[in-house]
């Protein structure tokens, strides 16, 4: 079949991400879209990459134009100011005052940066600007230690749900680009148009007072709409197939396109890293199209084809769909019930466990050249690895001091409670965001867990799984807590609830 554009019929050629490459997409089709309407659809593709930035950036995906991990945007809680998150880990975006004193005519200031670009830029910017100033000491690194970022984020929506739209057409037009050019996808496509206007104007939700641009878009929306009796063609989708089978990767997506025959029925399934779920109907084939169903499973943290995807073919439709009468009943079901809440829990229990995971295999490699280093080598290599671990370490910390904590505020033993709360207390005007007990207590921690790591070499049993236990599972909070939190305890109340005097 020649080359044409599916919305329009002229010649395609614009190599346009079959999954978008913001999502980890790699494979790329350039005979469904003329390079315009490719363009077209860009602000649903910039609209589900903003709603998924976060999940991206924390399990590392790269965008297929970029070669770095993800970035997403936060808010710091004791702060207010904005922090770039990342697999690589978490920064403030601008310079930041830590304390200002004032001396005589001038004024001591201790700033925070970002990295060492920043310093250079602020110093550029300040030699430029002809301000007086000098340096009292060389820029020092020191990792940054928080608690609680702010992500606000909505997921779905007219245009959240647009995008899926668009992400399973372009799927149906590379699996069954026949079909694709005829008017049984018609309707379907100019929804996904209409859709894509308003995306594209940036108004997801209607506001009080919009410009004519958007009015007249939400009326092309409208009218799309007519053939779908004036409901969007997706909708969230908690029924599976009985048969389903598992996805070929931990955080996969899948796509799923297919023709029933029997009755026509064009339909579509999406999920994506395995947990959120749509289908869609796209409308009626032509009669006489045989049965056939595609699904792709689509590996994010692949770099590359050609192992970023798995192909399943069938003459069956099996993922064949029940359109509802109410599009947002089962959204409205799960989450009364909870089961979205769930869902979205046990992918970020599935995250943390493969940073971890991540950690572990970093580490080890990193202490298999101790095999080559005397006893006092080894313990420096490890102390250095752990000192790029801090965060992690504090996870642990802010864990074990947290639930000991609870207990001992249900037990009535305020002054432990109000010691426990210093142990874990934050500073903004601190370099590493932690007042000087809580630092002593993360340091405490990492020097329990160097010496039971130094143990563990000498007895040759640190390798990739004890590193994980240690890192981030019992044994290590038991190290913590046993080694760390319990003696800095210990060294304030002598054995019973009286602080010392």
């Amino acid at each position: 079949m020649a080359k044409t554009c599916i919305v329009c019929g002229n010649t395609a050629g614009s190599g346009e991400h079959v999954f978008p490459a913001s999502l980890g997409g790699r494979r790329v089709n350039s005979g469904i879209y003329c390079s315009r309407h490719d363009n077209s659809y860009s602000g649903l593709v910039s609209e589900i990459a903003d709603q998924l930035d976060f999940i991206n950036a924390y399990l590392g995906v790269r965008p297929d134009h970029s070669k770095n991990p993800k970035t997403a945007y936060a808010l710091h809680k004791l702060t207010g100011e904005t922090v770039s998150f990342s697999a690589e880990g978490i920064n403030f975006t601008k310079p930041r005052i830590l304390s200002r004193t004032a001396i005589g005519d001038h004024e001591q200031v201790y700033l925070g940066f970002p990295n060492h670009q920043s310093v250079k830029k602020f110093i550029t910017a300040m030699e430029t600007k002809g301000y007086s100033f000098s340096l009292l000491s060389k820029p020092m690194q020191r990792p940054y230690i928080t608690d609680v970022l702010h992500f606000k984020r909505s997921f779905g929506g007219p245009c959240g749900l647009g995008a899926i739209a668009y992400i399973a057409q372009t799927f149906f037009a590379q699996e069954f680009p026949e079909i694709a050019r005829t008017e049984a996808l018609s309707d379907f496509i100019h929804y996904t148009q209409a859709i894509a206007r308003i995306a594209a104007l940036g108004t997801n939700e209607q506001q009080r007072d919009e410009s004519e641009k958007s009015t007249q878009a939400r009326q092309e929306l409208a009218k799309a709409l007519e053939p779908f009796e004036g409901k969007a063609p997706v909708w969230w989708d908690f029924t599976h197939p009985a048969d389903i089978s598992s996805n070929a990767f931990d955080f996969g997506h899948r796509v799923t396109v297919g023709i029933d025959g029997n009755d026509g029925q064009i339909y579509g399934r999406i999920a994506l890293f395995s947990t959120f779920t749509f289908s869609l109907c796209f409308g009626e084939a032509p009669r006489g199209s045989i049965t056939r169903e595609v699904s792709v499973d689509i590996n994010p943290l692949a770099n590359h084809p050609p192992h970023d995807i798995v192909k399943t073919e069938m003459l069956l439709a099996s993922g064949r769909v029940q359109v509802p009468d109410n599009m947002t009943e089962q959204l409205s079901w799960a989450i009364s019930t909870g089961a979205q809440q769930r869902l979205l829990e046990n992918l970020m229990h599935r995250l943390q466990e493969y940073q971890l995971l991540k950690i572990s295999e970093s580490l080890s490699v990193s202490f298999a050249h101790c095999a080559t280093m005397s006893s006092v080598e080894a313990r420096e290599l490890i102390g250095k690895e752990l000192d790029q671990q801090l965060q992690t370490i504090w996870n642990l910390v802010t864990f074990v001091v947290q639930g000991l904590r609870d207990k001992m505020t249900k037990g009535g033993m305020e002054n432990i409670v109000t010691f426990l709360n210093s142990m874990i207390a934050p500073d903004v005007h601190s370099a590493s965001g932690l007042s000087p007990l809580a630092e002593v207590t993360l340091f405490a921690a990492k020097a329990a867990l160097l010496t039971q790591m130094e143990q563990d070499y000498a007895a040759g049993e640190l390798n990739e799984k004890r590193i994980a236990e240690l890192m981030g599972r019992g044994p290590g909070l038991y190290v913590v807590g046993n080694e760390a939190i319990s003696p800095l305890l210990f060294e304030l109340f002598d054995g019973s609830i009286a602080p010392k005097t």
